[in-house]
This record gives C-alpha cells, structure tokens and sequence, in this order.
C-alpha cells in the first residue's frame, strides 16, 4: 500500500489539539486543483474511540485515522484502477464497516466502449467490485460480479452517441447476514431535440448478496429514463412493514428539476407502488427544485427516523413565477419529514442566498443530516457556496441542531478567517452528543492557489452556551456577504441583541436592536471600505456585553 506524506502547515489553528472530545485539523494539500485534495466522503468513529475519515485522493480510496485527540495515526491510498474500465462512483464509494474493526468497499467499473479511446480493451460487461479491508486497512480479499450492458449498435456511424451505457451503485445495506446493493443501469442517450433513448430502458436492481458476493435474491424496476441523481443513501429500509424506499430526484423540467419519486419494494425487491411528492409541497413557495449533484447546490441525504419517518436534508432552488419569468430567485436549504406516500409532514428552511454567480447555498453532498439521539440531530450547509470563490469571498458553514419534532435548539457559524472560501462535504454526528465536519477550503487573499483540506470535531458543549461555542471555534452572528456591497446582513439567532457598526476611526455608523434571524442593513451610503460590528446583550449583573464581533468589508 501507498503511504501519504503530506505537509502541514501552520494556518490558524492548524493542527491544533484541545479537550479529549474536540479537535482541528488543517493541512496543505500541495495542490492548485482541488481534484487532487482529498474530497472526504465519511466518517466513521471506531470502537477505541479514534475516527476514520475516508475519501477519494488522485482516483484512489483514501484512509486516514485520527486519535480522539486529534493526532493523524496514519494515512492510506488504495488504488482500484483496472485497465479497460472507468470508476462512476458520484456520489463517493460506498464504503461499510464491519463487524470485525475492519471496512468493505465497493467500487462500480465500467467498460472503455469508444474505440477511439487509447484504454479501450475490448471489455463489453459493468463490474461490481468489492474489497474486505482489515482493521490496518490490508486488503483481506477481493470478489466481483460481473454485469451484462447492451452494446448492441452503439458503433452505427448513423447514431450520434451522447453517453454509453453504463451502471452505478446508489446504496449498499449492511442486513447482518449479507449485502443489499442498490444500482442503476443506464442504456445511453442520443443527440436530439429531447435526448432520448438510443438502445431501451434504463433499469434499478436490487440484489441481496452474502458477504463473498454470491447473489441471493434479486428485483427491481424499469424506467423510461434514468436521471442519474441517485446517491448512496437514497434506499432505507422499512422495518415495520418489511419493505425498501428508493428515494430519486425528478427528472429535468426545462432547465430545473421537479421534486423527487418515492418507489416501494417488497422483502423480495417486487415492485410495489411509486409516489410523486412534486416541487410545490410543504414549502409556501411557487416552486421549488430539490438539488441533488449539481454544481450549484449540494446533495440530499435521507435518514429513516424511529417513528417510520424520513428525514431530507436538501439544497433547493426556489422560484416565485410571473408568468414564465422567475421573480426572488433564491437557493436555500431545507429540511422535510416525509411520510412513506411522500407526502411532507414538516419542513424547515433555512440559510436563503439570492441566486447570483458565486452566491448559491449548498448541502454537504455526502451527508447533511446526522443524529445518534434523536433529541440531538445535527443538519447543515454552507450559504454561500464555494461554487464560485473568487466572485462570492468569504463563507461560512451553519451548524442547526433540532430535535426529532424539528424545532430548531441552536445554529452556530464555523469559518476558517474572512478570506476562506469554505466547501464542506461531510458532516457526521459522534457518540458523545457532538459533531464532525470535513472538507476543503482556499484562503483567497493569502494563498489563493492552494487548496487545504481540513477536519473539525465540535464537542457537545460546544452547543450549550455562547462561552461554549467560541472556544470551539464556532460563532453565534456572522455578517455577509463579506465583501458586501450596499447591504450588510447579520445572522445570528440570538435575540433582544443591540447591533452597532464601527468605522476604522472608530465612529459609529449604525445602531439596531436585533430581532429576526436576518437583519439587512442600508450601507448604501457608507464608504467603501472596512467596518467593525459589534453585537451585545444586556446582563443584568455587567450592562451590556459584548457576545459577538467581526470585520466587514464594504466594496466597489
């Protein structure tokens, strides 16, 4: 196996250590394309207490473990290349661990099918690939299976050929005696005016397999048209009726996508029914587009709760319409209970960012909802988006906890200093009542041809009191945009707070109470350039004091 050595610097906190239960840690991926950082895609937290981080690094699975105290113990590349095939794993690798200390991987191979291409070897079936990894992560045996594609014709010259076909594995469910693997085979499309179909059908497949891989029982279903938007935690299964929920996103509407089908299987993967739950439930908006893999949003992550409920936690694009013409564009994050006909029982909407190049609100796309107490679930997202850094400048990344009726207990703001470009791709929460994040950031103005991957561990107390969260490096009010413009937003839940803004020689420019979530200031007549905020409560003991501040730069 590949040993990592990366270096480490000294950025902020860096590789900080803090109490048992918290931690940061900050490193330098060397790199100028963020491609070749490591893009984290799960946590797993191991029965000794350190934490496994896994992901995909230059094509290959990446392994990295850490202490609870925040000391890396090691560092693993595992390369799954096979020559004549291509990975298409979206939405990461599945990856499961076992009962044992160790972890199956999975990996989806596809043939090279254009001749044209030089790793073109000739190979016409899919494989699914499974590797058993040991607790130091030491391939203990490899199995596969093979899939059959349909190529015929794909070479008449009188077709032009938009995509292959191809499959990928959305889910795969560890039962205790054996797998449950969710894939999609996708037939390939055509040019022309709708892009249809150039051989068929695609098709979902739900096998049941023993942990060698031999296939038990078998189902699924046809579809005209596969969307691809399919993700690894999209099939839950039901334990009160014995049955399977296949979660898709809708198919593109002009140039958005509708809401999302809920189609049910039975013990035996027989189709049972499908439910539509369409753009405009549960949201009191016109429409609105539940996002899932696109650069302008995040994913969605679905969770079965204890009362047969599930839990989505999405990005969105929200429309209001005149006509044909969207009017208050906006992208947001949502969170919905849904029952099993998909229909909305509960929602919450939160971190709205008018829709503008650089300016979106995304979802971790491998997990945005978390909870091992259901009195203490962890959901989040970054506001604005690391989908355009050099345009939309500082971002941070919100923490809410709620509870399982989904009211909101606390929302707290983590950034890495006012020129990150933040991007979070994971959060997880842990045993102890906490919760983990990872990903990868720029800083903008110090070094903005670097990309840094970073790791971040919150304690549960860090959710307790505002003392509590600033020394875990969390806040309770952000301003942003940051750089603005001629409005100035705070965030912050806190409530019957005095706002007041600073200029450099110290004057004051403006003074509010605060009482809403989102207070929108006028700077329309400030000068360009660095304000200081301050934001204060009244204690009854001290007057008022002071439980937030930051710097805000007002621009061209």
């Amino acid at each position: 196996m590949k040993k990592l050595f990366l270096s480490f610097v000294m950025l902020m906190s860096c590789c900080m250590m803090f109490s048992q239960n918290e931690f940061e840690y900050i490193y330098d991926s060397g790199e100028s394309n963020w491609l070749k950082v490591v893009d984290f895609s799960d946590i797993f937290e191991m029965e000794n207490g350190d934490y496994m981080l896994f992901g995909r690094k230059f094509g290959s699975n990446y392994f990295g473990r850490f202490s609870n105290s925040g000391e890396l113990l090691s560092e693993t590349l595992i390369n799954d290349s096979v020559p004549g095939y291509y990975h298409l794993n979206i939405d990461g690798v599945p990856i499961i661990k076992s009962k044992d200390g160790g972890f199956y991987v999975f990996t989806n191979l596809n043939p090279v099918l254009d001749t044209n291409d030089i790793n073109f070897q000739g190979y016409f079936e899919a494989k699914i690939v499974m590797k058993k990894l040991d607790e130091n992560l030491e391939v203990v045996y490899s199995k596969e299976m093979t899939i059959p594609l349909d190529t015929t014709g794909i070479w008449d010259e009188t077709i032009d050929l938009y995509d292959y076909p191809e499959i990928e594995i959305g889910t795969v469910l560890d039962e205790g005696d054996g797998f449950v693997i969710c894939y999609e085979k996708y037939v390939g499309e055509i040019y022309g005016p709708d892009e249809h179909h150039a051989h068929g059908f695609d098709s979902t497949f739900i096998i049941k397999t023993d942990y060698d891989l031999n296939i038990l029982k078998s189902g699924g279903l046809g579809h005209l048209k596969c969307n691809e938007l399919r993700h690894r935690n999209h099939l839950l299964y039901d334990g009160e009726d014995d049955e399977y929920l296949y979660y898709v996103s809708g198919e593109w509407n002009g140039h958005y996508k509708n809401g999302f089908y809920l189609y049910r299987f039975d013990s035996d993967f027989n189709y049972i029914d499908e439910h539509y739950m369409a753009n405009t439930d549960g949201t009191g908006y016109h429409t609105i587009h539940y996002r899932d893999g696109d650069s302008s949003t995040g994913g969605i992550t679905f969770k079965r709760t204890s009362s047969n409920t599930t839990l989505m936690m999405a990005g969105a694009n929200c429309h209001h319409f005149n006509g044909n013409l969207p009017i208050d564009s906006y992208t947001a994050a949502v969170c919905l209970e849904i029952d099993d006909e998909a229909k909305m029982l509960d929602s919450i909407t939160f971190a709205r960012a008018e829709s503008s190049p650089g300016n979106r609100t995304t979802v971790p796309y491998y997990g945005s909802i978390d909870w091992v107490n259901e009195n203490r679930i962890f959901i989040g997202t970054t506001p604005n988006s690391f989908y355009a850094p050099f345009l939309s400048g500082y971002q941070y990344f919100v923490i809410r906890m709620i509870d399982k009726d989904l009211n909101v207990l606390d929302e707290l703001y983590y950034d890495l200093g006012e020129t990150s470009a933040l991007w979070t791709t994971i959060l997880k929460a842990t045993n102890d009542g906490g919760c983990m994040i990872a990903g990868h950031f720029m800083d903008l103005v110090n070094d903005p041809y670097t990309y840094y991957n970073y790791i971040k561990k919150f304690p549960p107390e860090a959710f307790l009191s505002i003392e509590e969260a600033h020394a875990n490096d969390l806040k309770v009010a952000v301003a942003y945009p940051n750089p603005g413009g001629d409005v100035m937003n705070i965030r912050t839940m806190l409530r019957d707070c005095n706002l007041t803004v600073y200029d450099m020689q110290g004057r004051i420019v403006h003074q509010q109470e605060i009482t809403d979530d989102v207070t929108s200031i006028d700077a329309s007549k400030w000068t360009n350039g660095m304000y200081v905020w301050k934001l204060g409560m009244r204690n009854e003991k001290l007057g008022m004091k002071e439980v937030e501040s930051g710097k805000w730069i007002k621009g061209n």
